[in-house]
């Protein structure tokens, strides 16, 4: 439920900042609209992406999540240096 309310709230801030340009774009274009055409534009554009995004991550909002726990290994890897102190030969000069 929480993940619903999440998806509503940001499709309301998403039409609200659409909505808002276009009343700003409208006014300065010097068109009049009602205010209540706004608002309906605002509700059905929220309800319809809000559906929208529901139904694209329905598999990712309603599946079962299972917890898978990994085991670490507890032994420690021990690697050889490659080159060690003692096996460096040193080339004579004549």
């Amino acid at each position: 439920m929480k993940k619903i309310l999440k998806i509503f709230i940001m499709s309301a801030i998403v039409c609200f900042s659409l909505t808002f340009t276009l009343v700003i774009i409208n006014l300065i274009m010097k068109v009049f609209i009602g205010i209540k055409y706004y608002f309906m534009l605002f509700n059905a554009m929220t309800i319809v992406l809000t559906i929208g995004l529901i139904l694209y991550n329905s598999k990712k909002i309603f599946s079962n999540k299972k917890k898978i726990h990994k085991a670490t290994s507890t032994h420690k890897v021990v690697r050889k240096a490659t080159k060690e102190t003692s096996e460096i030969r040193r080339r004579k000069i004549s």
